[in-house]
């Protein structure tokens, strides 16, 4: 006899898909942390990760402005 899995289910090809409802509250860190996938991180990274001058620089290029940004920047190599 083959185990059951509940997440598998049965049904005929002309059938249609049952659609599946939306859940509003559903992120993945919640589900990360609602299976106990969500792991610490270890001392030395929590370390990196403090530095302030570092995470400073990193804030002030995130929040950079891209006014020199141009809609050709995202097109591939035309020779045109």
């Amino acid at each position: 006899m083959a185990p059951q899995n509940p997440s598998l289910r049965e049904a005929r090809i002309t059938d249609l898909a049952p659609i599946i409802p939306h859940r509003r509250d559903a992120s993945i860190l919640n589900w990360l942390e609602g299976t106990g996938r969500l792991m610490e991180r270890e001392g030395a990274d929590r370390a990196l990760l403090s530095d302030s001058d570092d995470m400073e620089e990193i804030n002030a290029l995130m929040s950079g402005d891209d006014a020199d940004f141009e809609e050709d920047d995202l097109g591939g190599d035309d020779d045109d």
